[in-house]
C-alpha cells in the first residue's frame, strides 16, 4: 500500500515538475515578440516606431532595424510606423517572430563601412565585446550582396570560417571534442537556439559568429561544443563608423519661428536641407516639450541639396496657452531635430456691437452694447458726444470682460443737456487690438413706454423733466373701489395730476382694509412707497400710451380710478377704450398703482 502512495505521489511531482516549466516557457513565447524592419532592398529601416494594437510604445528599431517588444497574452496586432517608409501591421496569431518589409526604398545605399577588425563587437552571448579584448577565438563573417550566388547557407559556411568543417549539412568546429553523443555546435538564430539552420536563405543572413571556450560557457553544456550565432536581416548593417561621408547624408534642420498666429490657427516653420536623399519632414507638436502630436510639412518629402523652406498649418489654438514644437528630418541614413521654439497664442481682438440707449431722461441715458472677448480680457467703454467724433469716453460697468460667452455690458452716462441728441459707440479692446462698434444716437429726454423710477412711464409734462409711471403688474383682479356707503368726500377730481389727492381722501373716507386705493397707497416696490390709484383721465393716458402700443401687461378688462361721482366711480375698459361708471363695491375690476416722478 505504501509503495503504491510513493508511486502516485512521483507522479503528482513529475506533473508539476514538467507543467511549471511549460507554463513558464508559454507565457514567455507570448509576452515577447522579435524582429526586423527592411525595405525593399532589404536595408534596415530605423528609428521605427512599434505599436501594439493600434497604441504606441516607447520601443523603436535600432540601427540594424531590429526591435523587442513585450505584448500582453491577448494581444492581437504588432505595428511599425516610420516617417520615411509608411506604416505596416501584422497579425501576432501566437508568433514571437515577426519582421516587416516595407515595400519601398526611399534611398540608395552604396556606401561601404569602414571595416576595423580591432574595433568590431562581437556577441558572445551575454552581451558584446570588441575583438581586440577577446583572449578566446572567435570567428564571424558578414552577408553581402553575393549571398545570392550561395545555394545555401552550409555553402556560405564552407571555407569562410576557419576552423570550422562543413560537410553536407553537418557543421563541426575543429578542436573540439564532447563528452555527449553530438558533436554538433548549438545553432542560436537571432538569439533563440534551434535544431536546425538548413531552412535559413542565404540572403536573409545578416552575420555569423562562432563561440568556443569560454565565450560560449554562458551557453552550459549546450555550448560544450561551440556556438554559432546567426543574425538574420538580409544586408550589411549601416554602422556609427561610417564614413565621414555618409555622415553628410543625414539631412540638416533648423526650426524657425511660427506665423500667423490668428484665429486659433497659425504656421509652424522651418528650414531642410535634404542632402540629396530624400527627406521626409514634419513638425513635432504640443503643450509641452515632450510635444505628442507629429503633423507633415505641406512641402513632405524634401528632394535635392539646397536649404528648402517647409511648414505646416495648426489649428485649435486655445488663448492663454503656451505651445511647443520643433521641426524633424529623417531619411535612412538618421534622423535629426530643430531647436524647441514655444509660443503663446493671445487670442484674437474682440467682437463688440452697440445697442439702443435705454433709460434716457433729461440729465441721463444708459448706453448699452454686446462683447464678445473671444478668449482674452477685453477693457469696455463708450465713446459720446454731440456729434459723430464723439470727444467724451465711460467705461462700461462690466468692465473689465473675460469669459467665452458674450456678455451685455452698459454705463449710465450723466449730466447731459436736456432735450438734446448725443452720439455714442461701444468700444473694446485687448491684446490684440481694438474694435469699435457702429454710430447710434439718442435724444436726452424721457421716452414714453420706457421702464424708469420703478414702472413704464404713461406720461410726461411739459417741461420735459417730471411725468407719471405705472406698476409692471396689476395690485388686484378684484378689490372693490369702497365698501358700502355713503360715499367718501372728495375724490371727484378728473384731471391729470389729481389721482394723488382722490387717493387720500378715499383713505381717509374709507377705513377698511383690501379696498383698491388702500392697495396702492400701502404698495412699496422697487424703492418707492409713494404709489397711489390714476384718476380716471390718467388711467385713460394708461390705456393710449401703453396698452394700445402693447405695453404695460395690462389685461382686457376694466380698471378702478379713483374718480367718483353721485352714482358711483369711474374706470375704462382696456379692452374697448371707455370710460364709465361702476357701482363701488363691485369686485370684478382690476386695480393698478401709479407714481409721480
Amino acid at each position: 500500500m505504501k509503495a503504491v502512495n510513493f508511486l502516485i505521489i512521483g507522479l503528482l511531482f513529475l506533473a508539476v515538475a514538467t507543467a511549471i516549466p511549460s507554463y513558464g516557457l508559454e507565457r514567455s513565447k507570448r509576452s515577447i515578440i522579435t524582429g526586423y524592419a527592411v525595405d525593399v532592398n532589404h536595408y534596415p529601416v530605423t528609428n521605427a516606431l512599434i505599436i501594439v494594437d493600434n497604441i504606441k510604445t516607447s520601443i523603436i528599431t535600432n540601427e540594424k532595424g531590429f526591435y523587442r517588444v513585450k505584448v500582453k497574452p491577448n494581444s492581437v496586432s504588432v505595428g511599425i510606423i516610420s516617417i520615411t517608409h509608411g506604416f505596416l501591421e501584422e497579425i501576432i496569431n501566437g508568433r514571437t517572430r515577426i519582421n516587416f518589409t516595407f515595400p519601398i526604398s526611399v534611398v540608395g545605399h552604396d556606401l561601404i563601412p569602414e571595416y576595423k577588425p580591432e574595433e568590431e563587437e562581437i556577441n558572445i552571448g551575454y552581451g558584446k565585446v570588441k575583438r581586440k579584448n577577446l583572449t578566446t577565438p572567435v570567428s564571424k563573417i558578414y552577408g553581402t550582396r553575393q549571398t545570392a550566388s550561395y545555394n545555401s547557407i552550409f555553402d556560405m559556411l564552407q571555407g569562410t570560417v576557419p576552423g570550422l568543417t562543413v560537410n553536407g549539412g553537418r557543421i563541426l568546429i575543429r578542436g573540439l571534442s564532447s563528452r555527449y553523443l553530438s558533436n554538433e555546435p548549438l545553432f542560436v538564430v537571432d538569439g533563440t537556439p534551434v535544431s536546425s539552420i538548413a531552412e535559413i536563405p542565404p540572403q536573409n543572413v545578416e552575420s555569423i559568429e562562432v563561440l568556443k571556450g569560454s565565450a560560449a560557457a554562458i551557453y552550459g553544456a549546450r555550448g560544450a561544443n561551440g556556438v554559432i550565432l546567426i543574425d538574420q536581416i538580409g544586408a550589411p548593417p549601416l554602422r556609427d563608423s561610417i564614413t565621414p561621408g555618409a555622415i553628410r547624408k543625414v539631412p540638416t534642420a533648423e526650426t524657425r519661428a511660427a506665423t500667423n498666429i490668428k484665429k486659433s490657427t497659425g504656421t509652424l516653420n522651418g528650414i531642410v536641407n535634404a542632402n540629396s536623399f530624400p527627406a521626409s519632414v514634419a513638425f513635432e507638436f504640443g503643450t509641452t516639450s515632450i510635444y505628442g502630436i507629429l503633423i507633415p510639412a505641406a512641402q513632405n518629402p524634401v528632394t535635392g541639396n539646397v536649404p528648402v523652406n517647409v511648414s505646416t498649418e495648426i489649428t485649435g489654438l486655445k488663448p492663454g496657452i503656451t505651445y511647443h514644437y520643433r521641426i524633424v528630418a529623417a531619411n535612412s541614413f538618421g534622423r535629426v531635430t530643430g531647436i524647441d521654439i514655444p509660443f503663446k497664442y493671445h487670442g484674437e481682438v474682440p467682437h463688440a456691437e452697440t445697442h439702443a440707449a435705454t433709460k434716457c431722461s433729461p440729465g441721463s441715458a444708459q448706453l448699452n452694447g454686446i462683447v464678445n472677448t473671444r478668449g482674452m480680457p477685453a477693457v469696455v467703454a463708450f465713446e459720446f458726444g454731440l456729434t459723430a467724433d464723439y470727444g467724451s469716453l465711460i467705461e462700461a460697468s462690466q468692465s473689465p470682460v473675460s469669459g467665452p460667452a458674450a456678455s451685455i455690458v452698459s454705463a449710465i452716462v450723466p449730466h447731459l443737456n436736456a432735450g438734446t441728441n448725443y452720439h455714442y459707440r461701444i468700444v473694446a479692446t485687448n491684446d490684440e487690438g481694438t474694435v469699435y462698434g457702429e454710430d447710434k444716437t439718442f435724444k436726452s429726454e424721457y421716452s414714453l413706454g420706457e421702464y424708469m423710477y420703478g414702472g413704464y412711464i404713461f406720461y410726461i409734462d411739459e417741461t420735459g423733466e417730471h411725468g407719471l409711471v405705472c406698476a409692471p403688474s396689476d395690485q388686484s383682479m378684484n378689490a372693490p373701489w369702497a365698501w358700502g356707503s355713503p360715499a367718501p368726500a372728495g375724490a371727484t377730481d378728473r384731471a391729470v395730476g389729481t389721482g394723488y389727492k382722490n387717493t387720500a381722501d378715499i383713505v381717509l373716507g374709507c377705513p377698511e382694509e383690501g379696498i383698491a386705493a388702500r392697495l396702492c397707497r400701502d404698495l412699496e416696490m422697487d424703492g418707492y412707497s409713494d404709489w397711489f390709484l390714476p384718476s380716471v383721465n390718467e388711467l385713460f393716458l394708461m390705456y393710449t400710451n401703453l396698452h394700445l402700443k402693447g405695453s404695460g401687461n395690462f389685461k382686457d378688462g376694466f380698471y378702478w380710478s379713483s374718480t367718483q361721482d353721485k352714482y358711483g366711480a369711474w374706470v375704462v375698459s382696456f379692452l374697448y377704450g371707455s370710460k364709465s361708471n361702476q357701482n363701488r363695491n363691485k369686485n370684478e375690476i382690476r386695480t393698478r398703482a401709479v407714481r409721480a416722478f
